[in-house]
């Protein structure tokens, strides 16, 4: 039986993800419809509050799902890559409002300069990075973020201080929800793997025994955008 390409297989998972967020979006509004009118009833307001949650979660599931199968096209325009890693970190702060002070720390070495990039494709690589290295043990570790300029490219290195990673688990990193944690569509690395060879770049990534190094490798310049 021959196997279906990666645009027909992004496709699938594109028109799946965008007809289920349309449910989704229904399910929530009536939830939200029923948590108000249940103001007086706290047991049958509770219900609604875990669908409303749900929901909630399910959407997430689905935007992953919508960024790795919708095609790349990149707006490249001129990028501050410290203040972009800067935002990136604090949007990531934001989302995880439920762990209180996320051990993160941004460092850049020496005179960085300015890229011609996708900005948000690039914050999306970099947030999916770092929503692992947050992860990867609990309570978080600390995260050390760093921005290093090149002449022709940069490097944008998240190191974190977790368990590490087996060998044999990095090399299926790369492939769509082969490695899964609980309540993770296992799409994060292939999303930023996507986002960065769409900019002509590349995602590497190590762990020697404790902690893992994750690298966004990045053209200055962006790789134009097919025509």
């Amino acid at each position: 039986m021959a196997v279906e390409s990666a645009p027909g297989l992004e496709n699938l998972v594109n028109q799946i993800a965008h007809d289920v967020r349309n449910h989704a979006f229904t399910i929530g509004l009536q939830a939200e419809m029923g948590q108000r009118r249940s103001a007086s009833s706290p047991e049958t307001r509770q219900h609604f509050d875990t669908i409303i949650h749900q929901v909630d979660a399910l959407r997430r599931y689905l935007d992953s799902l919508l960024l790795y199968g919708r095609p790349v096209k990149l707006a490249p325009a001129s990028v501050d890559p410290v203040a972009l890693v800067v935002e990136t970190v604090e949007a990531v702060r934001t989302r995880h409002a439920f762990e209180s002070a996320l051990p993160i720390r941004i460092e850049s070495a020496g005179e960085v300069g300015r890229a011609t990039w996708d900005a948000r494709a690039v914050g999306h690589a970099l947030q999916a990075v770092l929503d692992n290295a947050i992860r990867s043990a609990a309570p978080p570790p600390e995260v050390a973020v760093s921005v290093r300029g090149e002449t022709a490219q940069v490097v944008i290195e998240v190191v974190d201080g977790g368990s590490g990673i087996p060998a044999d688990v990095i090399s299926r990193l790369g492939v769509p929800m082969a490695v899964r944690r609980a309540g993770s569509a296992g799409l994060g690395l292939a999303i930023a793997r996507k986002m960065l060879q769409a900019h002509g770049g590349r995602l590497e990534i190590e762990s020697p025994g404790h902690g893992t190094t994750v690298r966004l490798v990045l053209p200055r310049d962006a790789a134009p955008p097919a025509v």
